[in-house]
């Protein structure tokens, strides 16, 4: 399988807390090392945040990956309470995958 196992937490996310109880982590594990994209979406559909990661960076490594979302936008602002959702789109050499992911957010 290019991805498997994926899943958050916690879910859902109080920001309020800050340090790591403010954070939720997305894991994931990828069959080889590969270019691996998360974007982070509103219910409308806006773009809210976007990480990338290269093939053998964390993220981007064959096996268990754990990546982190500090509920921030790109700019930096704190979203706003509620459902989001995270597309995982990962660019294997065996060919490409994706997987959604649902991350609630309380305040």
């Amino acid at each position: 399988e290019i991805i498997s196992g994926v899943s958050n937490f916690p879910n859902p996310v109080d920001t309020r807390q800050g340090g790591a109880a403010g954070l939720t982590t997305i894991t994931y594990t990828l069959g080889t090392e590969s270019d691996v994209e998360i974007t982070i979406y509103d219910l409308l559909g806006y773009v809210v945040k976007e990480m990338s990661f290269t093939p053998g960076s964390q993220g981007g490594r064959s096996g268990i990956n754990f990546v982190t979302w500090d509920g921030k936008t790109t700019s930096g602002r704190y979203v706003s309470k509620g459902g989001y959702i995270a597309r995982i789109k990962v660019k294997a050499p065996g060919g490409t995958s994706t997987a959604i992911r649902k991350i609630g957010v309380i305040h």
